[in-house]
């Protein structure tokens, strides 16, 4: 089982280092992705993650998408470590993204388009949404086949519709990715109390789909009156193929986030799984996110 503070004396050690306090006092943050502290010292608060792509916060960060990085580098056994200030905001309700709109539209177009962010990216061997979609898909299989046994209830639906969804995703015709998020969700979005947005968890970004990023965030927290001028900030039109790339992009999206990430904290709940697939089976039905628009 992995240690949420494996690394704890050694962070002790290089917040010593760089900001000369000799007490620190560390709280875990909630969740399940990799080792994160706040580090409370020097009467300052930071916010500590280890284990992460640091060129990519510094280029998401350099555009003021996400919060500044004050410090960087490695543990002894090679775990990079990044050190920002701890900013004391919110997540995002519904009702905040529709505050927030033309901001967060904005800001996902600067982060798609942005040259050196994907040049820090990983390299792909094709540019097609077909090739990027299937990849995606195979991985997302990939992590189902550690876990079915255990839902048996659901196993045969859901084998049959990762099946549909290749042969959708083996359809798809066109090229121009972006340096996609892949993750976006109100959890990785933060405001400050001066109303300052960053995307934050920067993990899952890849050079993919745009459809990736714009569906989940159109159907989960904005209504259809609301998508079109999304859609005019963003700057991508709502064509057929975008819309279908969009609705197999969440469909897939909606069972990743049910299966447990590599090297992570993330634990995989058996007696949950079946009612949790709702907004799986949700668009592969072409219904709106069943839990509606208001909060």
């Amino acid at each position: 089982m992995l240690d949420r503070k494996q690394h704890q004396e050694e962070v002790h050690d290089f917040l010593q280092k760089h900001f000369l306090s000799n007490h620190w006092e560390f709280a875990l943050p909630n969740g399940s992705g990799n080792e994160t502290y706040f580090a409370y010292g020097n009467e300052h608060a930071y916010f500590v993650k280890l284990g992460v792509q640091i060129t990519r916060y510094q280029a998401m960060a350099s555009l003021g998408l996400t919060p500044q990085v004050l410090v960087s580098g490695n543990l002894e056994d090679g775990t990079s470590i990044l050190i920002q200030p701890f900013i004391s905001g919110k997540k995002l309700s519904r009702k905040d993204y529709r505050i927030h709109l033309e901001q967060i539209a904005a800001m996902i177009n600067k982060t798609h388009h942005s040259a050196e962010i994907k040049r820090i990216l990983p390299e792909i061997a094709s540019d097609l949404y077909s090739v990027v979609g299937l990849e995606s898909l195979t991985r997302i299989q990939q992590r189902w086949e550690h876990y079915k046994a255990q839902v048996p209830e659901v196993a045969d639906f859901v084998d049959e519709s990762l099946a549909d969804l290749a042969q959708i995703v083996q359809s798809f015709t066109g090229t121009g990715l972006v340096a996609s998020h892949n993750d976006i969700c109100n959890d990785n979005w933060l405001v400050s109390p001066e109303g300052q947005l960053y995307l934050i968890d920067l993990e899952s970004m890849t050079l993919d789909d745009p459809a990736s990023d714009i569906g989940a965030t159109l159907w989960w927290y904005y209504p259809p009156k609301l998508r079109q001028r999304f859609l005019e900030i963003v700057g991508y039109a709502s064509d057929e193929p975008f819309r279908d790339r969009m609705r197999v992009r969440i469909a897939m999206h909606c069972l990743s986030i049910l299966l447990p990430r590599a090297q992570s904290f993330d634990r995989f709940d058996s007696n949950a799984f079946g009612r949790s697939l709702i907004d799986f089976r949700a668009i592969l039905a072409g219904r709106e996110n069943p839990q509606g628009y208001n909060d």
